[in-house]
C-alpha cells in the first residue's frame, strides 16, 4: 500500500522528537505509523503482523508496506468420515466336528491318535504297541466318508464307510507284522469324502480293470485304496476338502500265543 507525503512527514516528525543523533530503526517507524493510521482509519484496517517490513525509497517519496491481509474465507466444515461398509455376511455356523475319541474301547487303551479338519487326506499314527492286537477307531463329521487303514510292514488293510460317523478296523495277530509288540509301529489312515470317483468295491468281475491304477471302468475300486499309490492318486484328484475326522489306535496285552 502507498502512503502520502503527509504520512511520511508525520512519521519523520515523530522520529526527530528523539533529539539530535536519535536513531530509530525502520521497523519502529512502521509500527508507530501503523498505530497512527489505525487511529484515523478505524478498526478493520489492521495491517499484517508486527513482523511486516517497509522500504523507504528516499525523500520525498512513499513508504511501501504490506497491505492489509485479505479477509479470511469461511471454511466449510469437513465432511464427517463415511461409516465403514458393513462386512459381508458370514455364516456363523461352525463346520461339523468329528466325535471325540474315547480313552478306551472294549478294555483296550488308546496308545495314539490324530485329527484333521480336512478330508481327502492321510496321516500316519506312530505307536508303541503293548500287545499282539490293535483296533483303529475313526470318527467322521461326514457319515458317508470312505475310511482306509493299513499297517506298515503288514499284509493287511481295510476299507469301509464311516457308517453313522464311526468306523472300526480290527487287526489281529495274523494281520500284524511279527515285530508288532517289540518296536514302534505306524498305521496309515486315509479319509475320503463321498465321491463318484470311487466305484465298486474290488476289481473282481470288472469289465475294464486297470490293475496298475486300481480302477474299474475308469473309477477307483474301493479295496485298491489300501495301496498307498492308489490312495495318493485319489487324494490328488479330489484335493483337500472340508470334512473333519479323528482316528485313534487302541491295544491291550493279548493272551493268544
Amino acid at each position: 500500500m502507498n502512503h502520502t507525503e503527509d504520512d511520511l512527514r508525520e512519521l519523520l516528525a515523530e522520529r526527530t522528537a528523539y533529539g539530535t543523533g536519535g536513531d530509530l530503526d525502520v521497523a519502529e517507524i512502521v509500527r508507530r505509523g501503523r498505530r497512527g493510521r489505525l487511529a484515523r482509519w478505524g478498526a478493520g484496517a489492521a495491517l499484517a503482523g508486527a513482523a511486516a517490513t517497509a522500504v523507504i525509497w528516499g525523500l520525498p517519496g512513499a513508504v511501501t508496506t504490506p497491505g492489509p491481509a485479505p479477509a479470511a474465507q469461511p471454511v466449510a466444515p469437513a465432511a464427517p468420515p463415511s461409516a465403514p461398509s458393513a462386512p459381508p455376511s458370514v455364516d456363523s455356523a461352525a463346520p461339523p466336528r468329528a466325535a471325540e475319541l474315547p480313552f478306551s474301547v472294549d478294555g483296550l487303551t488308546r496308545i495314539g491318535a490324530v485329527s484333521n479338519s480336512m478330508s481327502a487326506t492321510g496321516t500316519d499314527i506312530k505307536v508303541k504297541p503293548a500287545g499282539h492286537a490293535a483296533t483303529v477307531v475313526i470318527t467322521c463329521a461326514n457319515p458317508q466318508s470312505w475310511v482306509v487303514t493299513s499297517v506298515e510292514g503288514g499284509h493287511a488293510g481295510q476299507v469301509t464307510r464311516c457308517q453313522g460317523g464311526v468306523a472300526r478296523h480290527v487287526y489281529d495277530r495274523k494281520s500284524l507284522p511279527s515285530t508288532w509288540p517289540d518296536e514302534r509301529q505306524s498305521i496309515r489312515v486315509w479319509v475320503f469324502p463321498p465321491t463318484e470317483l470311487v466305484g465298486q468295491t474290488s476289481l473282481d468281475g470288472c469289465a475294464m480293470a486297470d490293475k496298475r491304477k486300481g480302477t474299474c471302468n475308469g473309477r477307483y475300486a474301493a479295496q485298491e485304496l489300501v495301496r498307498y499309490d492308489v490312495a495318493l492318486e485319489l487324494a490328488a484328484d479330489l484335493g483337500a476338502r472340508p470334512g473333519a475326522w479323528a482316528a485313534g489306535v487302541y491295544d491291550g496285552r493279548s493272551s493268544s500265543k
